[in-house]
Formats: structure tokens, sequence, C-alpha cells
């Protein structure tokens, strides 16, 4: 009888995101209501679900504001071979974005949801610049207006 591993193989997507596991340093920017505020912290990856997932956990210090924490669960839907990225803040969000990748070496992904009451649209693009390397941009819209913009450099 075949065991699950053999039954179910870690998909190439997953595996892909397997060049995210580990620590991470992260130096940044978020553009908010005509301030731009300076980051800086830790991202750190692990499998999840015998490497069908990874999990995150990411703690940030932002001038002005103080600590951002952020945990991020990704899997992998094989009915639709898409990604997901399940994210819990201490900002009160819960997002579930779903992914793909665009290139060998660039994930795009979005979610839409609600935010205050209005229709909240987040978008990002995660660039796999070198295995010691990564940026991410994201861009949120409330009611279809730009409403922040985080760019962050993850170095090992």
């Amino acid at each position: 009888m075949p065991t699950i591993s053999e039954m179910y193989p870690v998909p190439a997507e997953m595996k892909k995101l397997h060049v995210f596991l580990g620590e991470w340093n992260v130096e940044g920017t978020i553009k908010t209501g005509g301030s731009v505020m300076k980051l800086k912290g830790e991202w750190n990856f692990g499998t999840a679900a015998g490497g069908w997932g990874l999990k995150s956990s990411n703690k940030f210090e932002v001038k002005e504001l103080g600590t951002y924490e952020l945990d991020n669960l990704f899997g992998f839907d094989k009915e639709t071979g898409r990604l997901h990225i399940y994210s819990i803040t201490n900002m009160a969000e819960t997002h579930d974005h779903t992914a793909a990748w665009s290139d060998e070496n660039t994930l795009k992904g979005e979610y839409d949801g609600l935010k205050d009451g209005k229709k909240f649209r987040e978008d990002f693009i995660i660039k796999l610049v070198s295995p010691e390397e990564i940026t991410i941009d994201y861009v949120e819209k409330v009611n279809g207006q730009i409403d922040s913009i985080m760019n962050l450099k993850l170095r090992k």
C-alpha cells in the first residue's frame, strides 16, 4: 500500500515556496495618508502539513506606529491550481489571499473584501530576486482609491 506522501506528493507550486524557508531580515516602507513610514523587522518561515504548506510569523517595528505583527498560512488548492495565503494581523485583519506564479520568480496575488464597510482590494507581487533576497510590493485600495503602499525587501 502506498504512503500518504507517495499518494499526495508536494506539488511544484508549493516546492517553489520552499525558497522562503528560514529567517529573513526585513526593511521597507509604508506609504499612507501622505506619510512614508520606515519599517524593520523579521519574517520567519517554516513548513506546514508535511511541506504542502508554509507558515510564517512576522514582526515589524514601524516608525510612528509601533509593532506590526502578521502570521500567514500558505497552502495549495490542487482543484483550482491556486495558492492561498491566509493572513491574520494585530490590526484586526483576516484575509484569504489567492495567488499564482506568473513566471519562475514572480508570485502575484490578491484579496477582495471590506475595510470599515467599504470595498477593499489588496494586490501583491512577490519577486524571488535571489536565494538570499525577496521583494514584496503591496497596494491596498479602498473604494478603488489607493489607501496604502508597502514595499519590503527580505534578506537572509
